[in-house]
């Protein structure tokens, strides 16, 4: 049975804040950050001076896991009543915007969490996502779901995001570019 389908796009070639570890000089004093470990608290941060390289992406991925979605995938959205999501125009970027999911967790299992910060509460390192699929006995509901964990490390982490199968229906609907689907089987 399949239970939804895991979506992403490709990078972009941009980066929103830095590295994994390093911030970009013009925001290194304007975004939030623990005082511990150093990683940004702000995961919706948004450089006011961010420049996407790539621009003919309908949904991409910086490298430090900022996800950018283009004005069409926007109105596919918003046509299709997906209400549970966030769209947040790039100042320097008109056309484009920020993307997130809002609720919607699902629950994603991991091989291995590092170096865990008592100050803000985060893991330097989540690695190894996959679904757990024991407690889904159908078919996700129409719409978009995200992990409950972000995995990568240090700045660059970010969530898994799912659709279920009569979105990826309507997906297939449009005529998207460059967007790529895994199967979520059980």
């Amino acid at each position: 049975m399949i239970i939804g389908y895991e979506i992403s796009g490709y990078d972009n070639n941009s980066y929103m804040t830095g590295s994994w570890n390093k911030f970009l000089p013009e925001i290194n004093s304007i975004i939030a950050k623990c005082d511990k470990c150093g990683y940004k608290l702000d995961y919706k941060f948004i450089n006011p001076h961010f420049k996407l390289k790539k621009k003919t992406l309908d949904i991409s991925s910086t490298y430090d896991g900022v996800t950018i979605v283009s004005l069409k995938f926007k109105e596919f959205c918003l046509r299709y009543g997906y209400s549970n999501l966030e769209f947040i125009e790039l100042p320097s970027e008109p056309n484009f915007f920020f993307f997130a999911i809002k609720n919607k967790l699902l629950t994603y299992n991991y091989s291995l969490k590092e170096k865990f910060c008592e100050k803000c509460g985060q893991y330097e390192s989540i690695t190894g996502p996959y679904l757990n699929v024991d407690k889904i006995n159908e078919p996700l509901p129409d719409g978009f779901y995200q992990s409950d964990l972000w995995f990568a490390s240090g700045n660059e982490k970010s969530p898994v995001i799912l659709i279920a199968p009569s979105t990826k229906i309507n997906f297939d609907k449009e005529n998207f570019k460059n967007i790529c689907f895994s199967v979520i089987e059980k």
